[in-house]
């Protein structure tokens, strides 16, 4: 059931003061340990197949109030993403780790023996290859001319102890990154890079990424660069062949003005947010883009990775920039705020697919705006037509990729309709709110809904119901745009 008022409470408010007065004591209350240090390093490794080899060293504190006698960390999957010959090492010591109970292949759980002390320090290393079966997933993919791990799904990330209150995993002040490639590679990854040291055939490229900044990802490959400056920063096209020049020119120019209008609509994303990466991969990310994402968050940040399909339909389309387009808005909407997994539909994909329309919108006017609504209600009768449809409170886990496309164009219409009953500036800027609070943080509907109701001063709760607990599109909303679908513009 949809919920009935927003969720910021008195009681949660009070609950919340609680637990930050329980953590402002000196003394500790639940088990935890601290990351004081952490380096991830990555190295492509040539051959047939290419692989990656991945270590991720760690000196941990314990500073919760028990011993702990052991702590678990979520891999890469073998499965889904190739992973193999697994090592983890405490004090230079390989252990043996075990499959977390009822975690599948993901959570593995790393023994203390004997447990670890309070206060007392420990080194973890874990090491292992990333080989995913060709043509690889939309998250990691490993060829002979490139590679990207494009969240951090392709890296440890540790977990807290069990237990109200228990703190760990949490990212240090720092992350060192290093990336090692063949010396021909061209390489863009996380954080800002310090330099880069060569040796014989190999380039190892270094990084830093402090606390605040966008989780490890890596871009890599034999790629030709053009640049493309023009107002609102700077596209680099990264391909494993060069790009017409006067394609790349009128590409680049609204790619870069796209960014600059989800910038200023959503949010900047930090001192040096001006430049937009253009990247070919090999690998076969799906028939329609963001359906291969699976989820939002499969993006890298200012990066738009796409397939050879993709490239086909020409740099200077507007089917190619339209998906270019919805791969930058999840800069905003899957990195800088991941929806929690009950969320993921609304704070998904159709999420990025209302952020092209307003792109659109910023470049030719409302006119746009309402053709492209049309095309949405279109696309969504469509495909709703052959796959049916939803609830959008649903949970997304279990959703077959056409019900995602139906997903995410209602969804995209959504956002639309608020503009249309509540006025473009407050939706607006309530997503700029919602991206400058909850930044880096998982994200519920109801946190939607609250800065929604922040700025319209308003209800919204039959809104929400309407549109996100009920199946179709409301007729009052179809009617606006009837002309426009019937004229099939």
């Amino acid at each position: 059931m949809f919920p009935s008022s927003p969720l910021r409470t008195v009681g949660a408010t009070l609950a919340l003061a609680g637990v930050l007065l329980l953590s402002a004591c000196a003394v500790p209350l639940a088990p935890g340990y601290t990351v004081e240090q952490q380096q991830v390093e990555v190295r492509y490794v040539p051959g047939a197949p290419a692989h990656l080899r991945v270590r991720a060293s760690y000196a941990l504190r314990n500073t919760g109030n028990r011993d702990l006698s052991f702590i678990d960390a979520a891999l890469p999957g073998e499965q889904a993403l190739g992973r193999q010959n697994l090592r983890v090492s405490l004090e230079g010591r390989e252990v043996s780790v075990q499959p977390a109970s009822g975690a599948g292949d993901q959570l593995v759980r790393i023994p203390f023996d004997p447990p670890w002390p309070l206060k007392q320090r420990r080194s973890l290393l874990v090491e292992y290859d990333l080989a995913p079966t060709p043509p690889g997933s939309s998250p990691l993919a490993v060829n002979d001319s490139s590679f990207h791990i494009r969240d951090a799904g392709g890296f440890p990330a540790l977990r807290p102890p069990k237990g109200f209150l228990a703190k760990g995993g949490q990212r240090p002040k720092e992350i060192r990154l290093l990336v090692q490639v063949p010396g021909d590679f061209r390489v863009f990854a996380a954080g800002r890079e310090q330099r880069s040291h060569r040796q014989d055939n190999a380039v190892e490229h270094r990084f830093r990424i402090p606390r605040g900044d966008f989780e490890p990802f890596v871009v890599a490959g034999r790629y030709q660069e053009q640049r493309i400056t023009a107002s609102g920063g700077t596209v680099f096209f990264w391909t494993l062949e060069p790009l017409p020049a006067q394609q790349a020119q009128v590409a680049g120019a609204r790619l870069a003005r796209t960014f600059e209008t989800f910038r200023a609509t959503f949010g900047p994303l930090g001192k040096s947010d001006s430049s937009v990466r253009v990247i070919e991969t090999p690998a076969r990310l799906g028939e329609r883009f963001f359906r291969a994402a699976e989820a939002a968050g499969a993006a890298a940040p200012r990066v738009a990775l796409l397939d050879r399909q993709a490239f086909a339909l020409g740099v200077s389309s507007d089917a190619f920039l339209d998906l270019a387009e919805h791969q930058l808005a999840h800069t905003w909407f899957g990195l800088l705020i991941a929806p929690r997994p009950e969320a993921a539909l609304v704070l998904g994909e159709g999420l990025c697919e209302y952020a092209v329309v307003v792109a659109a919108e910023a470049r030719n006017g409302d006119a746009e705006r309402r053709r492209r609504v049309a095309v949405l209600l279109r696309q969504y009768d469509e495909t709703r037509a052959q796959a049916g449809e939803r609830l959008l409170l649903a949970l997304a886990s279990d959703f077959t990729p056409p019900l995602r496309d139906v997903a995410a164009f209602k969804v995209a219409l959504f956002y639309l309709a608020l503009e249309d009953q509540y006025g473009k500036e407050k939706v607006r800027r309530a997503l700029a709110d919602l991206v400058s609070t909850l930044r880096f943080r998982q994200v519920a509907d109801e946190e939607l809904r609250a800065a929604l109701e922040q700025e319209t001063k308003q209800d919204l709760f039959d809104f929400f119901r309407i549109w996100l607990n009920q199946k179709d599109i409301p007729v009052d909303f179809r009617a606006r745009y009837q002309d426009r679908i019937e004229s099939k513009d």
